[in-house]
């Protein structure tokens, strides 16, 4: 891992954002907290019979997307005003924000109210009912997320615009209605 600071131009501004960055050798942490994050889950749902899994850590599915896409997980921003930092990780190539969503279950994801980004990935680790360190990244595309209706009456954006948090199940509102192919295929 590595701490670097990617500087970006807005409206005669300069933002310096802080990113952490990952090698090939980061690899084993992620399996190592990816054993634990099972290994808790299996005290919960056993030992203490609990009805449900905890959610998969965002630090470590934000970590897995930086190094299998080569981007920067972000950490903090100076001089943002006017520019938004409620993104998960960012492309220093592109200078793109992007949100993350991952699921190792059949629930729903929820957006922030404030959410903003460029481009929004999905990563799937519910492969057939089994967390098994294998997963599938999908792009998901923003007017699909924007436009998609949460309920009878509102769309992802009216419910945002109201400060609520919309919930969907991103696989069965998006994914499989849309039939869309992973853009990576990895295993933790």
């Amino acid at each position: 891992m590595k701490i670097i600071n990617h500087k970006i131009s807005l409206k005669n501004k300069t933002i310096i954002l802080e990113l952490l960055t990952f090698q090939k050798e980061d690899r084993k942490i992620f399996r190592d907290t990816f054993k634990k994050y099972l290994q808790i889950n299996q005290v919960i749902t056993k030992s203490l019979r609990g009805t449900r899994r905890i959610n998969f850590p965002d630090a470590l599915s934000e970590s897995i997307f930086c190094l299998d896409f080569n981007c920067g997980k972000i950490l903090s921003a100076k001089n943002t005003s006017g520019y938004s930092t409620s993104f998960d990780c960012f492309d220093p190539k592109t200078n793109k924000r992007i949100q993350l969503k991952c699921s190792a279950s059949t629930g729903p994801s929820s957006f922030g109210p404030r959410s903003e980004y460029d481009d929004i990935y999905f990563i799937d680790m519910w492969n057939n009912g089994e967390i098994d360190g294998n997963y599938k990244v999908y792009k998901l595309n923003n007017d699909d997320i924007d436009n998609l209706k949460v309920n009878k009456g509102e769309k992802l954006t009216d419910q945002q615009d109201n400060k609520r948090r919309p919930r969907f199940d991103i696989r069965l509102k998006i994914i499989q209605p849309l039939n869309l192919q992973p853009v990576f295929v990895g295993k933790i």
